[in-house]
């Protein structure tokens, strides 16, 4: 990861000029970059962070990139937060600066990253510790501590990546289509298989987390936050759903717990739609590595699907499920049969429905209540792929 003498972390767009850029990678390209223009882009699909397209003008330099993505930090109390406290930042910059060739998919080219160290490491083993063993009333006041802790952090990141301009988005408020979504599980499949029961890297950074991590969380957020988010978005999902995420709070410990058992794989953490760059050349890019972690595969076929299709697909889920599960088994894998993956991918609907409640929470997402808008759409998305039945 390179490091300025100065230690400069650029924390706004603004702050993103020439003279900054020529100082961080205009050794990398042997240039100058003599102007910049930035616009910013994603607004309203990422809550964590800002993401700036810089457009670099240069003079000299062995190839050098005429524009580039800057990811910043959000500047949403609530969020940067919650950031903090997931160490989303940190995370993505190692994945980015050390994980990129090992992963084994499709990834923006890593280009600069700097970052201030944690003044605290120690902090997130006693919250874990208090996580663990208070009860749930006690986890949502240590929750609360840990929220403040994290709004008042002075810590600084910045990523820069290559910009993946000649890439179609699909946009996850209108909904992908069969053929899209085939092709990401199929990359997914064969993403999972690459790190399938891989301790080496998963154990290769204390903060790649298993998805089923103190759940206690969850449920202290779900707690507080169950009636107001029932009052909001109650007509959308139905009062069986309600039902079935009440069933979760209750069981949810167990439940972690089943998606962390064995065979169990690396996972991106937010395999969705809006996170799929489709180039061209026929090639997936993936981005947004914030949340990298480890669980069983099933969770994230579950949380790509349900956040993408709309539930009318209902019929063509088996067929898409066995897609997934064959290119698995052509990877080499062995140890994970079909059924498996039916009764995690089961499971996981009514989890990501609970979640749900706490992303409400935690989150804030500058909408409206009654405004038709990404959170609603994803809402009622994944609700209705809820087995209300099972």
């Amino acid at each position: 990861m390179a490091r300025r003498k100065t230690h400069d972390i650029p924390q706004m767009a603004s702050k993103l000029d020439a003279e900054w850029f020529t100082t961080a990678i205009g050794p990398k390209y042997g240039g100058v970059v003599t102007h910049v223009e930035t616009e910013t882009i994603g607004e309203g699909v990422g809550f964590m962070g800002e993401l700036h397209r810089c457009h670099l003008s240069w003079e000299g330099g062995a190839t050098p990139p005429s524009s580039v993505i800057a990811k910043l930090p959000s500047k949403v109390t609530k969020n940067r937060s919650l950031g903090e406290g997931l160490a989303v930042y940190e995370r993505e910059i190692w994945v980015y600066s050390e994980m990129r060739d090992q992963l084994g998919i499709p990834i923006p080219e890593f280009v600069y990253a700097d970052l201030d160290p944690n003044p605290a490491p120690w902090l997130e083993t006693v919250f874990v510790f208090l996580f663990e063993k208070l009860p749930v009333a006690g986890v949502s006041w240590v929750l609360d501590r840990l929220l403040s802790i994290g709004a008042k952090s002075p810590r600084r990141y910045l990523l820069v990546m290559e910009d993946i301009a000649d890439a179609r988005p699909p946009s996850q408020v209108v909904g992908g289509s069969i053929d899209d979504a085939l092709v990401g599980l199929n990359l997914l499949a064969r993403f999972h298989a690459h790190n399938w029961m891989n301790r080496q890297r998963r154990d290769s950074n204390s903060i790649v987390w298993s998805l089923g991590r103190t759940p206690k969380v969850v449920q202290a957020s779900y707690r507080r936050n169950r009636d107001a988010f029932v009052a909001r978005f109650g007509s959308l999902i139905g009062e069986a759903v309600v039902v079935k995420m009440d069933e979760v709070q209750e069981r949810l410990p167990e439940l972690a717990s089943q998606m962390e058992r064995e065979p169990w794989t690396l996972c991106h953490g937010d395999y969705r739609l809006d996170n799929l760059m489709f180039r061209p050349d026929g090639r997936t890019i993936v981005v947004d590595w914030q949340g990298l972690g480890w669980g069983r595969p099933g969770w994230e076929v579950a949380y790509f699907i349900t956040t993408a299709l709309e539930p009318r697909h209902r019929d063509e889920e088996q067929m898409m499920l066995r897609r997934y599960h064959q290119v698995l088994v052509d990877e080499g894998v062995s140890d994970y049969s079909y059924q498996e993956l039916i009764d995690d991918v089961t499971v996981t609907k009514a989890v990501l429905a609970h979640r749900m409640v706490a992303g409400d929470d935690l989150l804030d997402t500058g909408t409206e209540d009654g405004d038709p808008d990404f959170v609603d759409v994803l809402v009622q998305r994944v609700a209705g792929w809820v087995d209300v039945e099972r």
